[in-house]
């Protein structure tokens, strides 16, 4: 897999967001995502947003803060025995 991530930048919707602290003395750090993008993410899938806040997770991939990038997946079903 290559580590290099190449995104359009004049297709590109840009929305900017502050970092907030959360959790135990500030153990994380949060920021929020558009909904438009769990929207999309929703249609491309056929499922409502509800139903993608509740099926997906949020999957981040990094190796520094030059650039993330998130992609979602659907969470994996546990079975009654886990």
């Amino acid at each position: 897999m290559s580590n290099l991530i190449s995104i359009d930048d004049k297709k590109a919707i840009i929305k900017k967001y502050k970092l907030r602290t959360a959790g135990n003395q500030g153990a994380t750090i949060e920021i929020t995502l558009p909904k438009d993008a769990v929207e999309r993410e929703a249609r491309r899938l056929g499922i409502s947003e509800d139903e993608a806040v509740e099926k997906l997770i949020g999957v981040w991939m990094f190796n520094d803060f030059r650039g993330l990038h998130l992609h979602f997946e659907l969470k994996k079903e546990r079975s009654k025995n886990e």
